[in-house]
């Protein structure tokens, strides 16, 4: 398959097609199966084509068989990592599905990294609920290379007896919402957070892969870190102001 280019059909379809072992980095984040609200119409949801509320078992179901794509795919030593987080209605579903993934895959979570958003908007319309102004970024390895997969932190000095000090690198990063409002995707992450994620778990040169690209955000920020991109995205409507965004990001 060609490389730097968003493919505009279902992930699934894109990862079955991939060659084994071919992706260096995936950076990608998912539909966080939010349920219609009571009284708002069934039909809208977040994203101009997908319907963003299957059944617990369905969602699990169909998270499981992207991991497992992603074993396939993925070189040695390299990590997934998988911004999601939880919405009011199913507060509880980022810690299940950590769980259903870790028991049905051969990937182990690693690290999470807590993301502090520049606002807590959208503000939840509840007297009980706090604003939410941080979100989850899980890494995943295979549970094989827990001690071996790759982060690219620097040397700061080594001792006498060659033992190696390591920069510091903490599991918490400020970055923006997002790059800015449109109407086909109100779930969007930021070129900011996906940048400095690349610089912690990749190099120039990765192919980056991001199997939900949306509008091109994780594209935006591998062109700006020197890496190829990879994407797959089922809206028509999305890729075409992604490969706008990615053009003007070329000029």
């Amino acid at each position: 398959m060609d490389i730097n280019k968003i493919y505009n059909e279902d992930c699934l379809t894109t990862i079955n097609n991939l060659e084994p072992n071919s992706v260096d980095l995936v950076i990608t984040s998912p539909p966080y199966n939010y349920t219609p609200r009571k009284g708002g119409p069934a039909d809208k949801g977040k994203y101009d084509v997908y319907r963003d509320w299957k059944t617990e078992k369905e969602y699990f179901d169909w998270t499981i068989e992207v991991f497992n794509g992603y074993d396939k795919i993925v070189k040695e030593n390299r990590v997934v990592i998988y911004n999601f987080s939880y919405s009011i209605e199913n507060p509880s579903l980022p810690y299940t599905l950590v769980s259903k993934i870790v028991e049905n895959t051969n990937w182990q979570i690693v690290d999470t990294i807590l993301w502090k958003k520049s606002t807590s908007m959208p503000h939840p319309a509840s007297y009980n609920r706090l604003n939410r102004i941080w979100e989850f970024v899980w890494v995943f390895a295979r549970k094989s290379e827990v001690k071996t997969f790759k982060m690219f932190k620097e040397v700061t000095s080594t001792s006498e007896k060659g033992q190696k000090y390591y920069q510091i690198v903490d599991n918490y990063l400020e970055a923006k919402n997002n790059d800015g409002p449109n109407d086909l995707n109100k779930a969007t992450f930021s070129t900011d957070l996906v940048t400095k994620l690349i610089d912690i778990y990749g190099t120039p040169g990765d192919l980056v892969y991001d199997n939900f690209m949306g509008v091109g955000t994780t594209a935006l920020a591998a062109i700006e870190k020197k890496c190829n991109f990879l994407g797959s995205e089922i809206s028509d409507k999305q890729c075409v102001l992604a490969l706008k965004k990615i053009k003007s990001k070329l000029i």
